[in-house]
């Protein structure tokens, strides 16, 4: 791998981590996230953009249930983001896109919009 490639690798890892602060640590006193209430074309579209990127998006709960886990896996870097029920789902996903999928996350803007025009 050359340098900048290497440097490019660095600044990419380095905007993720950025995004795991304070988003990783379980929330001990959570309610707890509903899946039933959860906009599925915003979480479709995430699985949708990863897929497209040759990676994929595994959906849970926490272990103290209090937050919803997002396994986020892209080329052989992996993590578990989490999202706490007092966060708003939508900017959270618009996150996770931006900091692991290509370009920002068009590809996860573009679905978004396409599967909310569809209602």
């Amino acid at each position: 791998m050359g340098q900048n490639e290497r440097a490019a690798e660095d600044r990419k890892q380095s905007r993720r981590d950025r995004t795991r602060q304070g988003r990783s640590k379980r929330a001990a006193e959570a309610t707890g996230v509903q899946l039933r209430t959860v906009d599925w074309r915003s979480v479709a579209a995430l699985v949708v953009a990863f897929a497209e990127n040759s990676g994929a998006v595994r959906i849970g709960y926490s272990r103290d249930g209090g937050a919803l886990a997002i396994g986020c896996y892209l080329g052989d870097d992996y993590a578990t983001e989490y999202i706490r029920p007092a966060e708003d789902l939508e900017a959270a996903l618009q996150e996770i896109a931006e900091a692991w999928l290509p370009e920002r996350g068009i590809a996860y803007h573009q679905l978004h919009q396409e599967f909310h025009r569809r209602e």
